[in-house]
């Protein structure tokens, strides 16, 4: 129910330091599921302060795109196969800057 409940907003997700005992009390859980919970039951917020203009546009387009949900398949995923299949990586440098 916990769960749940934070799932649809009305929790907070449960803190980073009891995730290895829920998860081992839920075979069905793990660190992505909890990973992915605790990301969506808040705002996600990106400094955009320090970073060249490109990224900031990038940045605030993407935002709205999402925010509105109108993303094409077609685009989800190619910006998908562009940034990773898993959302919780960091990926390498950028071979070279894109406003070279």
């Amino acid at each position: 129910m916990y769960l749940g409940e934070v799932e649809r907003g009305v929790r907070p997700p449960l803190k980073q330091k009891w995730w290895d005992d829920l998860i081992k009390a839920v075979p069905t859980l793990d660190r992505s599921a909890m990973d992915r919970l605790s990301a969506s039951s808040r705002p996600l917020q990106l400094d955009l302060r320090d970073v060249p203009p490109k990224y900031q546009d990038l940045g605030m387009a993407l935002a709205r795109r999402i925010e509105r949900q109108n993303i094409s398949v077609r685009d989800f995923d190619r910006l998908s196969a562009i940034l990773g299949s898993d959302p919780w990586l960091v990926a390498d440098e950028p071979e070279k800057e894109p406003w070279e």
